[in-house]
């Protein structure tokens, strides 16, 4: 088994919000400037009527003039994807502490040798100091500015603005990994006091830091786990965690695991045999077979069989098979 590519359950789904919540901000923000070019042609005193979508504020909402609401929009869309970005990470770290404690593991350094930012979980699964300095100032900025967008309506604290003067900051930056172009990557301006100029950009870039945190916090964590610790985190997705990890394979309790391994958690040249021996000597294959049989008393769930209840209940609605 080779997992040097293999990811946790937690990361699975931040990777799956990271890239779910780019689209859903280039959406937005693409809706919000083809409207301000729609706007333009149709200057010189008219009336804009936007559709309400179904929502209850009536049939459609009438503005004299939308620049001002645009701009605002796109401030607001910036403000609440920070905000949400760092409640997914935020969601990561809880759920990358609770493999560490449920695969029994022990820590390889206290939390306090950690940083805050990370809530100590890389001093916990051995990342080196060195190698977490630029993420977690990153990080620290943006869990700072999103504490202002939340509970200071977006003007910035004394902490934000001492933060973005910081030159180690703008060294940070300059090194940070970004797709070529020709663009720079860079931060508002922040003043004490003052609202704070965000941008959809930002909220991008907030939710590209976050992922990387989690991404080098994982590695440790999947080098920690070893291939049983994955075995056994791939059983527990599949049978106990509620709710459960969607598995398209559901031919044995074997070929659930292997398969969730393979192709969610990204594991390599792993086998149906290699994945039992494992479960078994993790002490988890007897609890996921039992689990399996509980589950699907009536045999597989392969689609032959799905097929023929299908028919049989088609023959006799009275035959129906209780909700699985």
């Amino acid at each position: 088994m080779n997992i040097d590519a293999a990811l946790s359950e937690p990361l699975f789904r931040l990777i799956a919000f990271h890239n779910g919540f780019n689209r859903n901000i280039k959406v937005t923000f693409g809706a919000l400037e083809s409207l301000t070019g729609h706007a333009a042609r149709e200057a010189g005193g008219a009336i804009f009527t936007l559709p309400t979508g179904g929502e209850p504020w009536g049939k459609e909402t009438r503005w004299r003039s939308l620049a001002s609401p645009i701009k605002e929009a796109a401030s607001f869309l910036a403000e609440i994807g920070i905000a949400r970005a760092t409640a997914a990470f935020e969601d990561y770290r809880t759920g990358a502490e609770a493999e560490f404690d449920r695969a029994g593991l022990a820590a390889v350094r206290p939390r306090s040798d950690g940083t805050s930012v990370l809530k100590g979980l890389d001093a916990m699964f051995g990342v080196e100091p060195a190698d977490v300095a630029d993420i977690a100032r990153m990080a620290t900025f943006f869990d700072v500015a999103r504490n202002c967008v939340v509970h200071r309506s977006n003007r910035a604290s004394r902490h934000l603005a001492s933060l973005r003067a910081d030159e180690e900051l703008a060294a940070t930056l300059t090194r940070w990994p970004k797709r070529a172009g020709k663009w720079n990557l860079s931060l508002p301006s922040i003043t004490e006091g003052d609202l704070v100029d965000w941008r959809p950009r930002h909220a991008i870039m907030a939710s590209d830091v976050y992922y990387r945190c989690a991404a080098l916090l994982d590695r440790a964590l999947v080098q920690a786990f070893g291939p049983e610790g994955l075995a056994r985190m791939a059983a527990h997705w599949c049978f106990f965690a509620d709710p459960a990890a969607p598995c398209p394979a559901k031919l044995d309790a074997g070929t659930m695991v292997r398969t969730q391994l393979a192709g969610r958690y990204k594991v390599r040249s792993t086998s149906l045999a290699g994945t039992i021996a494992l479960l078994r000597e993790t002490g988890t294959w007897d609890a996921i077979r039992t689990e399996f049989d509980r589950r699907y008393p009536d045999g597989p769930e392969t689609a032959p069989a799905k097929r023929r209840r299908a028919l049989r209940e088609a023959k006799n609605p009275k035959s129906r098979q209780r909700p699985r």
